[in-house]
């Protein structure tokens, strides 16, 4: 699989630092895993976003801890600096994972509105609807 290492330093700049040689490491990690398939036919931005969500954990791994993780800010304090996030519902495991980081959130969104739906070709136009024409259900 050929991914464009030098495209993805200049979309993320966080990694631009990064060797070479370990963003192919991430990239080799999702080639090789049960995602491979996914990996292999999906978007070059959704692929961009997946690589740098990964290189995020593993690069913060050490820092990294359950009550960091993002959301909504609850309450802040300015002496002695506190603040308090809520972290974002989640509905399953990979949710879980790509809430993570900020380029996972990103991904979840971008893969959310690909599988809203499409239009409906052919067929009754009650077909788009849930329910039938005079209120019954499918």
């Amino acid at each position: 699989m050929a991914f464009d290492i030098a495209a993805f330093q200049t979309a993320f700049p966080a990694f631009s630092d990064t060797a070479t040689a370990t963003i192919q490491t991430w990239v080799n990690i999702l080639a090789e895993s049960s995602m491979a398939d996914w990996f292999a036919s999906t978007t070059l931005t959704q692929q961009q976003l997946i690589v740098a969500h990964v290189g995020y954990l593993m690069t913060n791994a050490s820092t990294l801890n359950d009550s960091q993780g993002g959301g909504a800010v609850v309450s802040a304090s300015e002496g002695s600096v506190s603040a308090s996030f809520v972290t974002p519902p989640v509905k399953d495991g990979l949710e879980y994972y790509l809430s993570g980081s900020q380029y996972g959130q990103m991904l979840w969104a971008m893969l959310n509105i690909s599988a809203a739906g499409g239009i409906n070709i052919g067929g009754l136009p009650e077909s788009r609807a849930y329910r039938r024409v005079y209120g019954a259900f499918r």
